[in-house]
């Protein structure tokens, strides 16, 4: 495939962010030095070039409304 068909060459505006759909998921993951458990948002455009993961969170609730708000925001769902 070219690499055109891989990634976005165009900037993404504030306007079109709405747009990307795609979705977005909650991961509970574990710290490499300490093995405490901390969850993760994470999303991936409708097109599969634009992803995104967040920083540590360390309430699940507060990633699981994180992941609603992201999914609004971007116009995905959310996969559990």
């Amino acid at each position: 495939m070219k690499p055109s068909q891989h990634f976005r060459r165009i900037a993404i505006f504030s306007s079109e962010v709405r747009h990307l759909g795609g979705y977005v998921s909650v991961t509970e993951r574990r710290d490499r030095i300490d093995g405490e458990p901390f969850y993760s948002v994470g999303h991936v455009s409708r097109g599969g070039d634009v992803v995104f993961q967040s920083g540590k969170l360390h309430d699940e609730d507060q990633a699981a409304a994180a992941a609603r708000v992201l999914a609004e925001f971007t116009g995905a769902e959310v996969r559990h």
